[in-house]
């Protein structure tokens, strides 16, 4: 286990902070972690009748559009589930019943401490999406078959999407 020495802020910003962890380690010596904290997140596949619904939003750091369950992160305060509730009807415009967790996923878990947390759900009440001011998603459903499709040819490679879809498939949700 490695031991905490000394830490130094190098960015502190909206949605992470960075930084430098001088540490021990195992073997006696001492090394520098450099960390993304990240309050985490929860991404949701939300089923209506035969389809399910997915996202395509610009994503700045990939310089493309990105096609995705809906998620978003975590507010301060808040718990994951209250996350994808809200971020759910956000998104889709749809309130959610028979609620499944998946547990959550580490995406990077090299350099980051995010967590992202992993749900399943049935499209309930169409209550109107409400999307925040930098956001501009189009809605998109598909059939499993066809998002199956997609990652073969590469068209989905969004990881928490595809961590779900695996969920779904091994759960049998996906019919």
């Amino acid at each position: 286990m490695e031991k905490q020495i000394k830490r130094e802020e190098i960015y502190n910003g909206k949605i992470l902070k960075v930084v430098k962890d001088d540490v021990y380690v195992d073997n006696g010596n001492t090394t520098i972690r450099e960390v993304v904290l990240h309050n985490g997140g929860a991404c949701i596949a939300i089923k209506n009748e035969d389809k399910f619904y997915l996202v395509s939003q610009y994503r700045y750091a990939q310089q493309r559009d990105l096609l995705e369950f809906p998620a978003g992160k975590i507010e301060i305060g808040e718990n994951p589930e209250e996350t994808i509730l809200r971020e759910a009807q956000e998104e889709t415009g749809y309130s959610v019943k028979n609620l499944k967790s998946f547990g959550y996923i580490v995406p990077t878990g090299g350099y980051s401490s995010e967590r992202i947390y992993l749900y399943y759900a049935q499209a309930d009440k169409k209550v109107g999406q409400h999307f925040d001011a930098d956001e501009n998603l189009k809605l998109q459903a598909y059939t499993f078959a066809e998002l199956k499709q997609m990652v073969k040819d590469g068209v989905i490679v969004d990881g928490k999407t595809i961590a779900l879809m695996y969920y779904i498939q091994m759960e049998g949700l996906d019919e």
